[in-house]
């Protein structure tokens, strides 16, 4: 008899759980939020000296210390690109009002020497590379 009993209310729990699941479907909406939100890209803009263009970079938010960096510069007065591209380093930044200044990656170094990555040394300024606007 309690055999008799137990399949049925053991199938009635089943049925109440199935129809009471709140789970939604996800619509093509909500896809690409989740899209956007993995896309872990970082984009800045920054004016040279005297505010004539704007340099924007937009490169991959990842633990690596060498970025594919692309690049665009722009005239502030009209938005127009007046050059664009990729770098590959570890930043790029304003060197002058006409100049980028790209900073290569050092990656490692065999000698325990740090004259490498000193600013006076001619080492360091092969590590770098300037680019030309205009």
């Amino acid at each position: 008899m309690l055999r008799r009993v137990s399949l049925p209310l053991k199938l009635l729990l089943l049925l109440c759980f199935l129809t009471s699941c709140k789970c939604k479907k996800l619509t093509a909406d909500s896809e690409q939020i989740i899209e956007t939100a993995n896309d872990n890209m970082i984009v800045e803009q920054n004016y040279n000296n005297n505010k004539t263009y704007l340099l924007i970079t937009s490169y991959k938010n990842d633990l690596t210390s060498r970025k594919i960096i692309d690049y665009k510069v722009l005239n502030a007065s009209d938005k127009k690109v007046v050059k664009s591209g990729k770098f590959e380093g570890t930043k790029l930044i304003w060197h002058s009002n006409n100049q980028l200044i790209g900073y290569l990656h050092v990656g490692m170094i065999k000698k325990d020497n740090d004259d490498i990555l000193l600013d006076n040394n001619k080492l360091s300024k092969e590590n770098s590379i300037i680019i030309e606007i205009k």
